[in-house]
């Protein structure tokens, strides 16, 4: 019998090393800290070691080529010799007890404290300070607060004996108003029976009456052209010159609107292009002359040539009757409503108004220095600014959707309290095309003509102007 053959055994080609058991040396186990890692299950458990590498693809464990021991050997061993150490080089690191994620735990597997006494603050937060005090003057909305008392004396309104098609647009001189459709209609003399005037036979988007005696019409098309049309000439001219005053492409689709002080006795007319570019309309139309500015402009108000203007973050409320830099710097709400995409502004005597369309209104009795939050003013559409009774006031169209019903308010800036003087309604005798359209009473600009002491409005309803009770 001869001896055993002691040498090292080497394995076939066809064998991987691998394939081999793997001797564990022997240990004691001081206690049963391990204890639970027996309890690893192939598949659930492997999942959640995958996730934790991160950006890393997911390394799937062969347990049984890595531990080396079959179901034989494992029988009556105590389980807490079967734990194994991975290579720290692979980046993985075994937790001490591996379950299923339940997901109740954040990423870092610590609990999440809430300090619940901090929900009480943010719901009563006032918006007095910071960003959202900006935010919430020109986020409001109708349903957000209780609506403008009723004045003691609501004023009338007066209706053209016509049904009219929607308008958008309003003008006026000392002795007409001329509200625009696809048509201008001009008011004179006979409030309630408006002349016909063709213009293009496109939808008007805005104008402004100029000449020596106010009896031209100057009107934009919401597809960026302007034309020219007097209240008796055979038809209307398309003026093309403004674009030489402008770097827009000519093929550019242009938003035209005005402003300037449109009612004084030397009036100066403003044409405000949507890229922020000002001209200002010399000659009735027949130059333009462009306005240059550290900045663009956002709006201009139609009772005086009072700017806003925008530089980076800053807005500034500016008058090219002043210094170029007597300008108000805007802060606070004031602020963030100038910020918004298409703000309005209006200004009488040394009030200013300012609103972001839809949304709040403010008005400042000192240029702009200090403004006022008007209180029921959420959902403004249009406001005019006027000299009513020797004193500054602003007033201002909010709109109610869920019951298509606009309020009239007249606003005092030097308090900024409001009272409703009317309300717009559907009225269901009305023959309007716009009442299938909806937004009936929906106000898109306002307009004080001063010679009759009447408040017009333009909407879906057509043309209707307001003035006080004849008692």
């Amino acid at each position: 019998m001869g001896l055993p053959d002691l040498r090292p055994q080497v394995p076939d080609d066809e064998e991987s090393y691998y394939d081999l058991p793997i001797e564990l040396d022997q240990f004691e186990d001081g206690g049963n800290d391990d204890q639970e890692a027996t309890d690893l299950i192939v598949g659930e458990e492997i999942d959640v070691l995958g996730e934790s590498v991160g950006d890393n693809e997911p390394i799937e464990l062969d347990l049984g080529t890595i531990i080396g021991i079959d179901d034989g050997r494992t029988e009556g061993e105590d389980d807490s010799d079967s734990g194994f150490e991975v290579d720290p080089a692979v980046g993985l690191t075994v937790p001490e007890a591996l379950t299923p994620d339940d997901g109740t735990e954040g990423l870092e597997d610590g609990s999440i404290t809430v300090d619940e006494s901090k929900f009480p603050a943010l719901e009563m937060d006032d918006g007095s300070e910071g960003i959202a005090a900006e935010r919430e003057i020109s986020l409001g909305t109708a349903s957000d607060e209780a609506r403008v008392p009723m004045a003691a004396r609501p004023w009338q309104a007066l209706h053209p004996v016509a049904a009219l098609e929607a308008c958008t647009a309003l003008a006026s001189s000392t002795d007409a108003v001329v509200a625009g459709s696809s048509d201008l209609l001009w008011f004179r003399g006979e409030w309630s029976k408006p002349l016909r005037v063709a213009v293009d036979g496109s939808a008007l988007s805005d104008l402004v009456l100029v000449g020596a005696d106010r009896d031209i019409a100057l009107a934009s098309t919401q597809s960026g052209q302007l034309f020219r049309r007097a209240r008796f000439a055979s038809q209307a001219e398309q003026l093309t010159r403004f674009r030489e005053q402008i770097r827009t492409p000519h093929a550019a689709r242009l938003q035209l609107s005005f402003g300037g002080a449109l009612a004084a006795d030397e009036t100066r007319v403003l044409l405000l292009l949507n890229d922020g570019t000002l001209l200002e309309v010399l000659d009735a139309g027949d130059r333009f002359e462009r306005l240059e500015f550290d900045g663009k402009v956002l709006a201009v108000a139609r009772e005086s040539t009072t700017i806003l203007l925008a530089r980076e973050r800053s807005r500034t409320l500016l008058s090219l009757e002043g210094s170029p830099d007597a300008g108000i710097l805007l802060h606070g709400p004031a602020l963030a409503v100038a910020q918004s995409t298409a703000p309005l502004l209006a200004s009488a005597g040394n009030s200013v108004a300012l609103a972001e369309r839809g949304r709040a209104l403010l008005v400042s009795p000192d240029r702009g220095q200090t403004f006022w939050r008007v209180a029921g003013s959420a959902s403004t559409t249009a406001i005019a600014g006027a000299l009513f009774a020797g004193s500054e006031r602003f007033f201002a169209a909010v709109y109610r959707e869920t019951s298509d019903q606009s309020d009239i308010l007249v606003i005092d800036p030097t308090s900024g309290v409001a009272e409703c003087i009317a309300h717009l309604n559907v009225d269901a005798e009305q023959s309007s095309d716009a009442i299938e359209r909806g937004e009936w009473a929906k106000v898109s600009a306002l307009s004080w003509h001063a010679a009759s002491g009447r408040l017009w409005a333009s909407g879906g309803f057509g043309v209707v102007s307001f003035g006080p009770s004849a008692d």
